[in-house]
């Protein structure tokens, strides 16, 4: 079976999950960890045994006031991202919120009794609002993981210090040393047989391809970024490959500096990057957005000032401050849409051909990767951008406002700062350099 082994579904997972599927690449997609969302058709040792399940794509998680507290306690929302539980105006206990959706409950942190500061339990809540895990603490250290089935009965301990793990399987109790001992277990239990295998991370995926003696039928995916030294696992399989069949750098920088420093691996070396695959084209229009959930939005009054033809439309799920209040009194070139809805936000991005990803704080839902795809010049700050996310991103005010005047220029411009925004990690791969690459019939 051809299969695919990541760590996490985290963004770069997503990203490669869906250049394959572009491409028309199928695979059955398996997860190492679980952190409570994983694709439809997505499965971990931990949603196996658990049985849980993510049945739709409108599954919704649980919102922040549907946390079961104990009588006389009050949810307070704070911020954007979080909010407070409170028990005769003391904090007991933190909801923090998932990145997709608003204001739903990713975990919920519970404070010791002597100190609001110290963790003692963290409950997880999955992407359909299950309390699936909980997670125990000693000096803000955790050092037990249980995950439970859809009834609440512990069913998987895991020990964070010595991370061995504990199944409850079957009327047994099943005892592993590590992680790759229990998804190897996983793999038989579910007759997953594996003969062709894609991984994003040396780490288990591939502890786990290395476990199943298959031979060199792996193909290592490298997202991740690389100093002049080469990752010690990675150098050991190109100077000795055991598991590798071949390597797929996403970045054309890091292909050619493998190939200078390992000039006669056995690995085939290749350079694919995600495909960019785009709603709509961009207009050209001197429109801008931000999403934000605070008033904390950086250099927004330098921009307004030095650039009366660009229109920017502020939204927020939310109520906003009488700071953003008095800015739209200010200027004619501001538009505030506060307590947006899903339905209207997707009208204002389409009347936008610039996202200004300048607010300080957590990022909205996945509103840079929604931006992305609408194909929308991004514009964001060192400071306050994301990590790994698609955009181009400038030391200070003066420096954005220097590209932000080049680009409304002319279209000529527009369409130079477009394009190296798009191909700044390489040029764009396509569906039929995926199927060559990867040998696809």
């Amino acid at each position: 079976m051809k299969i695919n082994i990541f760590d996490r579904y985290n963004d770069d997972t997503k990203k490669l999950i869906k250049s394959l599927t572009t491409a028309g690449i199928e695979r059955k997609n398996l997860f190492v960890h679980y952190d409570g969302d994983l694709p439809l058709d997505g499965i971990s040792p931990f949603t196996f045994f658990t049985g849980y399940q993510r049945e739709s794509k409108t599954q919704e998680g649980l919102f922040f006031n549907q946390v079961v507290v104990p009588a006389f306690y009050d949810i307070r929302h704070i911020d954007g991202g979080s909010a407070n539980i409170e028990y005769l105006k003391r904090s007991v206990g933190k909801i923090f919120y998932r990145k997709k959706g608003y204001r739903l409950v990713d975990h919920v942190d519970w404070f010791s009794e002597e100190n609001s500061n110290t963790v003692v339990k963290r409950d997880r809540y999955n992407s359909a609002g299950q309390h699936y895990a909980s997670s125990y603490f000693s000096g803000n250290v955790s050092y037990k993981n249980e995950y439970y089935d859809t009834l609440g009965k512990t069913i998987i301990v895991e020990d964070s210090i010595h991370h061995s793990i504990q199944l409850f399987y079957k009327s047994s109790i099943h005892h592993f040393e590590n992680m790759t001992q229990f998804f190897l277990y996983f793999l038989k239990t579910a007759q997953i047989n594996a003969s062709d295998i894609y991984i994003n991370s040396l780490s288990f995926p591939l502890f786990i391809s290395r476990s199943l003696n298959i031979g060199n039928k792996t193909t290592l995916f490298w997202q991740e970024a690389m100093g002049t030294d080469v990752p010690g696992n990675m150098r050991a399989e190109l100077e000795k490959p055991t598991t590798l069949k071949r390597i797929v750098f996403m970045e054309e920088k890091q292909l050619d500096q493998v190939k200078k420093q390992f000039p006669t691996t056995l690995l085939k070396l290749n350079y694919l990057s995600h495909i960019g695959e785009f709603s709509r084209s961009n207009h050209y229009r001197q429109n801008a957005l931000i999403l934000t959930n605070s008033d904390n939005i950086h250099g927004l009054k330098d921009i307004l000032m030095n650039f009366p033809e660009l229109k920017i439309t502020i939204a927020a799920f939310t109520n906003m401050s009488t700071k953003l209040l008095h800015m739209e009194e200010e200027f004619n070139n501001i538009t505030l849409i506060p307590s947006i809805n899903e339905k209207t936000l997707r009208i204002e991005m389409e009347k936008a051909d610039i996202y200004l990803d300048i607010n300080r704080g957590l990022k909205v839902g996945d509103i840079l990767e929604k931006a992305y795809q609408q194909n929308m010049m991004i514009f964001s700050y060192r400071e306050v951008a994301q990590k790994g996310a698609e955009g181009l991103v400038f030391d200070d005010t003066r420096d954005l406002c220097n590209h932000l005047s080049y680009l409304l220029t002319n279209r000529t411009n527009w369409h130079k700062l477009l394009t190296k925004m798009i191909e700044k990690n390489g040029r764009k791969s396509t569906v039929q350099e995926y199927q060559t690459t990867l040998e696809i019939s």
